[in-house]
């Protein structure tokens, strides 16, 4: 089991660039990516997506890729034919009237790390094109990692809820069996009051009061059907995989029995055990919003 909530960032260096790639995501009813790529790699934003949609099923996914020039000082050694070949463009311009100043040492420095980027050729950027990907699959790697890591935090959570709703489940069951007899004692209350009134009882007004008290008061049907709810629950927890959705229907299911029993029993005690237990249950449908 996964959360949605997560975060990973990685780093690569080559011989002209450093890549910086996060990948952070929240919760999202469905799989919602957004690549933001700064440098001279916006073109590989299919692949990136492509790259999320492999490992992630649910949530929004933001990644994050920024490039740098990795070339600094430290490289000034190998850069004495650059160097000449610039300050001779240079020259050549000012005679001509194009500029009419030299190069400052900051300018010359960038015009050099311009013309080594564009020297490495297809190669070079066939490599540095698979640096960026492999780069984001380490964050997407970590950022699945912080995911799976929250999901066990999730799962014992979801645990304890369903052990409550289990325990309050199985109060209300034990007390509907106890409002069963009491109401058959208040059936033959009503007999007992038909009866004194005098005069014949109306076979169908008798079959009718019956009905109508049975109906009213027996929630077993419900009740069976909220057990059932429970290990559905527990047994898609155990599946892993990307369950959040069935967890939260399977909330709403519980959810909608607890308020047939509401409406069906007038015991004091069986309303208050409902109330009880849609405390547990909203605490267990906003877990469940959280699971991948």
């Amino acid at each position: 089991m996964r959360s949605m909530t997560g975060y990973g960032e990685a780093t690569a260096t080559d011989r002209r660039h450093r890549v910086t790639v996060t990948a952070r995501s929240v919760n999202h009813r469905n799989l919602d990516v957004a690549v933001r790529v700064r440098g001279p790699f916006r073109s590989l934003e299919p692949e990136l997506r492509t790259a999320v949609a492999e490992e992630v099923r649910r949530g929004r996914v933001e990644i994050g890729v920024e490039a740098e020039s990795a070339w600094d000082a430290a490289d000034l050694d190998g850069t004495d034919a650059a160097e000449e070949h610039v300050l001779r463009t240079v020259r050549r311009w000012r005679r001509r009237g194009i500029v009419n100043s030299e190069l400052s040492a900051g300018e010359l420095l960038s015009a050099i790390r311009a013309l080594r980027s564009e020297s490495g050729g297809a190669a070079a950027d066939r490599e540095e094109r698979a640096l960026v990907i492999e780069t984001c699959r380490r964050a997407i790697t970590s950022m699945v990692a912080e995911r799976e890591r929250e999901g066990r935090v999730l799962a014992d959570s979801l645990d304890g809820h369903l052990v409550s709703l289990g325990a309050c489940v199985g109060a209300l069951a034990a007390r509907r069996n106890e409002v069963v007899g009491e109401a058959a004692g208040e059936l033959e209350g009503r007999v007992g009051e038909l009866l004194g009134a005098g005069g014949p009882i109306d076979p169908a007004r008798l079959v009718q009061e019956v009905a109508l008290l049975v109906e009213r008061s027996d929630t077993s049907e419900e009740l069976e059907r909220l057990d059932g709810h429970l290990e559905g629950f527990k047994a898609a927890m155990e599946e892993g995989g990307a369950v959040g959705r069935r967890l939260v229907f399977l909330s709403q299911e519980i959810l909608r029995e607890l308020n047939t029993v509401g409406s069906k029993c007038r015991d004091l005690e069986m309303q208050r055990g409902v109330v009880e237990g849609k405390v547990l249950c909203e605490q267990l449908r906003e877990q469940a919003q959280n699971v991948e």
